[in-house]
């Protein structure tokens, strides 16, 4: 019972994190579309606002509050008129609502899909490698600054890794004895990742792989060797995905149009712009890097992950999980979304790995069976696991800016990154602060678009272009760190004087999405 009780404290902890967070944080740049397209479904039952995602995490977030407090307003926003602007409508009905009851109830929705995949990785890693294996794997999870930064986010990265290692994690278990209702979980996962982001896909042919080389390698000395690991690849298959069409079609109603989820998914790139300069280590490009996401990984994944997982990946040899098949479920999923995510994904962020993370704690709990009978392996193990736990829990709640160690930390994040990275919008309660503690009436602020200062009691007027270009008027200035990046790229490619880093020495920094420059 000893283990239970530490995995209950461990996953209270990671769920105290998430939640305590969430007042903390400002409207984020997606959830002005996310939380008030799931509200739209519910409402009207269309599904045209924000079609390039999937609906399921828009629902769950926006379903709490629309069933026990139907006082949400949708008029003067544009909705049901054609071509509907879905960043203008998410503007107009998430700041003329109730913001701040808007966004608890959307977060918490899907903190509890975070909190989800916390008990995935510890079921995991304590079936293929014992008590003490999953609590190691726990503990990463629960003190993970990716997972926590994106974890209370109406966003879809975190519940993508949570159905994703369900499925994978019920698909092995079928592989490994066969028993039905891991079949039917496998179905069931699989269609919930599908339907909350498109990414998902990438689940059909890991599945697809993983199921054929388990039924057939399991079946090597079966008399029916050409037979019977034929049918039940193919009668397990068709279970499988035709449990997760189902849930597709629930996840929008059971529409009349049976395409709807291909319509959207035709519609991904909606969002994408082929000459936008990405941003990665201090230089621009168009199309951006092949090799911006693994970068992007190992600059804000833990150097406690990233070395426990080396020394896990070392030590393979003499210490294989506990379950033989459990490297394949692990490993092939990992390099697989790296490839696909390299190959497809916008420069934009390292939450498009998220789903990498569980896969990579379950497999650094093979550790434990080292720590076993080495009084050196334990406290190699617990310093580290000391360290990680510092470093997150001296972060908060600013997890979402996390940079690692090699890095310089997240002061120095702007340097390496930008986008969701770093800069999401996150900080305006963070500046309210600053601006009372220092008697500040009011700012001029840069802050990117999507943002309402005003629903947050902020007396801000916006930054000219002229102020930003030229001679700015004495005062209080507040840019955001995005908004410093992008002044850096016009200034080195287009040679306007946008480069604000270089003209003048900031005085305090909010959060780290935020910088202040006093103009005198």
């Amino acid at each position: 019972m000893i283990p239970y009780g530490i995995a209950t404290i461990l996953v209270t902890a990671l769920l105290v994190q998430l939640v305590a967070g969430i007042p903390e944080l400002s409207t984020t740049y997606d959830e002005t579309t996310h939380l008030p397209s799931g509200y739209s479904y519910l409402e009207t039952g269309d599904f045209g606002l924000n079609a390039q995602h999937p609906p399921l995490i828009k629902l769950l977030a926006a379903g709490p509050r629309y069933f026990l407090k139907r006082d949400t307003d949708f008029s003067n926003t544009g909705l049901g008129q054609p071509n509907p602007n879905e960043w203008a409508i998410g503007y107009q009905f998430l700041y003329g609502n109730d913001t701040e009851s808007l966004l608890l109830w959307g977060r918490v929705s899907v903190a509890l899909l975070a909190v989800l995949l916390s008990v995935y990785v510890f079921a995991w890693a304590s079936k293929s490698g014992g008590a003490v294996g999953g609590l190691l794997a726990l503990a990463l999870c629960a003190f993970s600054p990716t997972i926590i930064g994106h974890g209370r986010l109406v966003t879809f990265d975190v519940p993508l890794a949570c159905f994703m290692t369900a499925t994978l994690y019920h698909l092995w278990r079928y592989c490994e004895d066969r028993t039905p209702s891991h079949l039917l979980l496998t179905g069931t996962a699989l269609g919930l990742a599908l339907a909350s982001k498109y990414s998902g896909l990438m689940l059909v042919p890991i599945v697809v792989l993983l199921l054929g080389l388990e039924l057939f390698r399991g079946d090597q000395g079966s008399e029916n060797i050409n037979r019977k690991p034929i049918f039940l690849f193919l009668t397990s298959s068709a279970v499988i995905f035709a449990i997760a069409l189902v849930i597709i079609q629930a996840s929008y109603f059971f529409s009349s149009d049976l395409l709807i989820y291909w319509k959207g998914l035709a519609r991904i790139q909606q969002d994408h712009f082929d000459n936008y300069p990405y941003y990665l280590m201090g230089q621009f490009r168009e199309g951006g890097w092949w090799y911006y996401h693994p970068l992007a990984f190992l600059l804000k994944t833990p150097a406690t992950t990233l070395l426990l997982a080396i020394l896990a990946f070392l030590l393979s040899k003499r210490f294989p999980p506990a379950k033989g098949t459990d490297d394949l479920f692990l490993l092939v999923p990992v390099l697989f979304i790296f490839a696909v995510t390299s190959a497809f994904a916008d420069n934009l962020g390292v939450r498009y790995l998220i789903p990498v993370l569980p896969l990579m704690f379950v497999y650094i709990s093979r550790l434990a069976r080292w720590m076993k009978n080495s009084r050196a392996a334990k406290a190699t193990v617990g310093i580290l696991l000391t360290w990680y736990t510092a470093n997150s829990v001296a972060i908060f709640p600013d997890q979402l800016s996390y940079f690692n160690e090699f890095t310089g930390g997240a002061s120095s994040g702007h340097l390496y990154l930008d986008d969701s990275n770093i800069d999401w919008g996150q900080d305006l309660v963070k500046l309210k602060r600053y601006m009372d503690e220092n008697g500040v009436d009011s700012v001029r602020l840069h802050y990117g678009n999507n943002v309402s200062p005003q629903t947050y009691g902020i007396n801000a007027q916006a930054v000219t272009n002229d102020e930003w270009m030229h001679d700015p008027a004495p005062g209080l200035y507040a840019f955001g760190t995005n908004i410093l990046v992008r002044g850096r790229y016009y200034s080195q490619y287009h040679g306007l004087n946008t480069d604000w880093l270089s003209r003048f020495e900031p005085v305090a920094r909010v959060g780290y999405s935020l910088w202040i420059f006093e103009i005198e």
